[in-house]
């Protein structure tokens, strides 16, 4: 048997606790960033134009992936938070009001993951015009044209 004196084996013990405990707060620290992440956010492509409704969608990753997730559309909330569905999946619709850059993010937890997207002004409409002559009881008409343009 061996003898030490008591303070040595207090020491020992005390250093012991002393680095399970940091590395006990190093995972705590840690854990939230591997707890949820966004790894993409997309929104349907083409020509995007002002009240034509698309999907944004978001992929996640990471032991929390059932979190809710938000979208925004240049810091304004796109609709309620949404439930990942199929898991590591989540969209939503999304009807641009306003033409010009938009960024869209997506955020689960603290992760978030952003695109921006260029929207155009919806197109005014197209024209349709008509021109004739004729007579009528008091004889001739005339010519001429209307009709409405797309200005």
């Amino acid at each position: 048997m061996r003898n030490t004196p008591s303070g040595v084996g207090a020491r020992r013990a005390a250093v012991g606790l002393t680095g399970l405990t940091a590395l006990a707060a190093a995972a705590i620290i840690a854990a939230p960033a591997s707890l949820a992440a966004v790894d993409t956010v997309s929104v349907d492509q083409g020509n995007l134009v002002v009240g034509t409704t698309y999907t944004v969608s978001a992929t996640l990753s990471g032991a929390s992936i059932g979190l809710l997730v938000t979208f925004t559309d240049n810091g304004h909330d796109i609709g309620a938070p949404k439930m990942p569905w199929p898991p590591g999946h989540a969209s939503i619709g999304w009807k641009p009001d306003t033409a010009g850059k938009h960024t869209i993010t997506a955020s689960q937890g603290p992760n978030s993951q952003s695109t921006v997207v260029q929207v155009a002004d919806a197109s005014l409409g197209s024209g349709s015009s008509s021109s004739g002559s004729g007579f009528g009881p008091a004889g001739p008409l005339g010519s001429g044209s209307s009709g409405t343009t797309g200005n």
